[in-house]
């Protein structure tokens, strides 16, 4: 008797058709997103209008920063530096006002050291409420608080 010759079966399955219908599927979906887009109306959309509305960062704004230095608090202005005494605080409210005079609407940014209390960061709200009242407007104060390793909100 002859051995039985054992048939080795290939079963091979063609993958064109199935790539064709990804590429299908890909060009549908793409068109698609594509036409969608063209149906939406262009929107205008609305910007804010109040100054407090706007991030701190953003636009024109005048920055007094209230620092800690030796346990007491350091304000400068415009890279001046200014003592929290009376004169210190008249001085500032001067330079305040004079910036002011020029753009009497700009906001002014109070930028505190995070480890000073309130009662050392009052002072420059009352420096910038007496430039206002010498200018004869109104001023937004807004406050932030700077973290007090690195000096940055």
């Amino acid at each position: 008797m002859k051995p039985a010759v054992a048939r080795i079966s290939v079963i091979d399955a063609d993958l064109t058709p199935l790539i064709d219908l990804a590429f299908l599927l890909i060009v549908f979906f793409v068109l698609v997103a594509r036409m969608s887009g063209e149906q939406l109306p262009a929107i205008p959309l609305p910007q804010p209008n109040d100054v407090a509305a706007t991030p701190a960062g953003a636009g024109r704004r005048l920055a007094v920063n209230v620092l800690a230095q030796g346990g007491s608090a350091l304000l400068t202005f415009g890279g001046e530096r200014f003592a929290t005494d009376a004169s210190g605080l008249d001085r500032l409210a001067s330079a305040i006002a004079q910036r002011l005079r020029s753009d009497p609407q700009v906001p002014v940014d109070i930028r505190a050291d995070r480890s000073l209390a309130y009662r050392e960061v009052e002072p420059a709200i009352d420096a910038i409420t007496a430039a206002a009242a010498q200018v004869g407007t109104r001023v937004t104060i807004r406050v932030c608080a700077l973290q007090a390793e690195g000096g940055t909100p």
